[in-house]
């Protein structure tokens, strides 16, 4: 599987935070909490 993070406030057919401004996320943390669930820890970058 692939993951390809960002938050859609302005942009995207259906805007999750409808009003928000588009943000990147960048990944700063991982770990596997039981052998198969990844806990992935991302921080919120303006898009530019």
């Amino acid at each position: 599987m692939t993951v390809f993070p960002v938050i859609t406030g302005q942009t995207g057919t259906e805007p999750i935070f409808q009003g928000a401004a588009d943000f990147d996320l960048e990944l700063v943390e991982s770990r596997t909490l039981d052998g198969r669930t990844q806990e992935l820890v991302y921080r919120p970058t303006l898009h530019v």
